[in-house]
């Protein structure tokens, strides 16, 4: 009897763990109040930058080299949340001397990633018209405070690619 009392007790003590929990994302812990930068873009499953150059050795080597600079493929998100909306302005650099602007909405609810990109010039380089495809073609996002993933089809490509994205600053 005594057992079975404690073990009552216990059940109801953990009710509260259960209750408090919710099926959305913190959208705003997520995007805002940081500089998200570009790791690599490659097709959903992978862990390797996609091969955009073929053969071209040297505009790989030109594109990777942007990819390492300070201040090359940043995106800021900023915005306001209602319930499990946010929506804003997006600002930052594609390489450089070619800034990036725009508005971007995210739900938590469903992850579903929408950005309208305004200002953003690629200089023919392959990875920054990806980059800028990505972001513009963006249709979900995963991931947490520390990392960002956002998930896109390219135009008439039936395969998803995923941005991989992490924290410069905070």
């Amino acid at each position: 009897m005594k057992k079975s009392i404690f073990q009552i007790i216990g059940l109801l003590l953990l009710l509260p763990l259960f209750s408090g929990c919710n099926d959305s994302d913190d959208v705003a812990a997520i995007f805002t109040g940081k500089t998200w930068k570009l790791n690599y873009i490659t097709v959903d499953g992978g862990h390797e930058m996609f091969d955009f150059w073929g053969k071209n050795e040297a505009e790989k080597k030109k594109s990777m080299d942007e990819l390492k600079k300070n201040g090359t493929y940043n995106v800021i998100f900023e915005g306001t949340t209602e319930d499990d909306l946010i929506k804003g302005n997006i600002r930052g650099s594609v390489i450089t001397s070619y800034p990036l602007a725009g508005t971007w909405s995210a739900n938590g609810k469903d992850n579903k990633f929408k950005a309208n990109i305004t200002e953003g010039k690629d200089g023919g380089d392959k990875l920054a018209k990806n980059f800028l495809e990505g972001l513009k073609n963006a249709t979900s996002y995963e991931g947490d405070s520390k990392n960002l993933y956002l998930l896109y089809k390219p135009t008439g490509n039936q395969q998803t690619f995923r941005m991989v994205f992490y924290v410069v600053n905070q």
